[in-house]
């Protein structure tokens, strides 16, 4: 079963076109939603909600048709960007209602409430008021309320924003461990390292279109017009240079103190050349990596920022 699927998906305001045409099966497990500012991130999410109908195409969510269907919302938990609510009530009490506003009542809301609590770690903090709270603490906060009914697919719009790099490193871990639970996660964020430490698979949208769907390694092996950047790091950088300099792969060579940089055209003919290279030649490394094999430099090549 798909978390998402998109076929032929457009949404329009008047003559501004915010999704066009997308097509797209999202599978489960954690994917990054992505694109700058008006690509079309919050439409999407907002159809996937129900809070709005496509205006042409179809879209359904856990094989369901979200528009104006409250069942399904009772299977997906939502963190939108902003705030915590109810500010002025403790993290207990603020956790509490939203488990009544949900449909649990008397006791069954409190130990949903402690559950949650405890999930995102601020049972400790639970009789302060949420004003006094960080900006990573009420960012927890308004993951727990997202998981006071246990669903099954979690849709996060910019869920670290904001937070300190204790409360990130906190929040991504969580979130990991909830797909490692069994839960999928749609998170749409701008903060690129972040989705890189959660999982390697995007949706990227630019001007409300598909731009592209995937791993990232697989995304990047397609941008053929853009030269994979590999860097190897070697005591015998000056040997290991030397024996590259005139090979067809190798577009341009850089030898560094410690490591050679190379760009080549053609990555996989080169990685497996080095390969039997390096073990023929007995050279000493350390690493090989591709700096731009990331989800920044993905971001950026296809939204035309390279």
């Amino acid at each position: 079963m798909s978390i998402l699927a998109a076929k032929d998906l457009s949404k329009w305001y008047g003559e501004v076109i915010a999704v066009n045409d997308v097509t797209v099966e999202v599978q489960p497990g954690i994917t990054g939603l992505l694109g700058p500012n008006g690509a079309g991130k919050s439409s999407l999410i907002r159809m996937a909600m129900g809070l709005q109908k496509p205006s042409a195409g179809s879209l359904t969510v856990l094989d369901e048709d979200p528009w104006d269907n409250t069942k399904l919302l009772r299977r997906i938990g939502y963190v939108p960007e902003g705030d915590a609510p109810w500010r002025d009530r403790t993290g207990k009490q603020a956790l509490a209602l939203g488990a009544k506003l949900g449909g649990l009542g008397g006791q069954a809301a409190e130990d949903a409430a402690a559950g949650a609590l405890r999930q995102v770690g601020l049972a400790e903090e639970q009789d302060r008021k949420v004003e006094a709270y960080s900006r990573g603490q009420r960012q927890k906060l308004k993951l727990a309320l997202a998981l006071l009914h246990e669903p099954e697919l979690l849709i996060l719009d910019e869920p670290l924003l904001g937070s300190d790099p204790m409360s990130r490193r906190d929040l991504i871990e969580l979130i990991k461990g909830l797909a490692q639970q069994g839960k999928s996660v749609l998170l749409s964020t701008h903060v690129l390292p972040d989705v890189e430490a959660m999982t390697a698979r995007i949706l990227l949208l630019n001007h409300g279109r598909l731009m592209a769907h995937g791993e990232v390694g697989e995304i990047r092996d397609l941008l053929e017009r853009y030269p994979r950047t590999v860097r190897i790091a070697t005591p015998d950088a000056r040997k290991l240079g030397a024996l590259l300099w005139d090979w067809p792969t190798v577009l341009s060579l850089k030898a560094e103190e410690g490591a050679v940089v190379v760009q080549t055209a053609k990555p996989q003919e080169f990685f497996a050349a080095l390969q039997e290279l390096l073990v023929k030649e007995s050279i000493v490394f350390s690493s090989v990596t591709s700096p731009d094999d990331n989800v920044e430099a993905v971001f950026r090549y296809l939204v035309g920022g390279a």
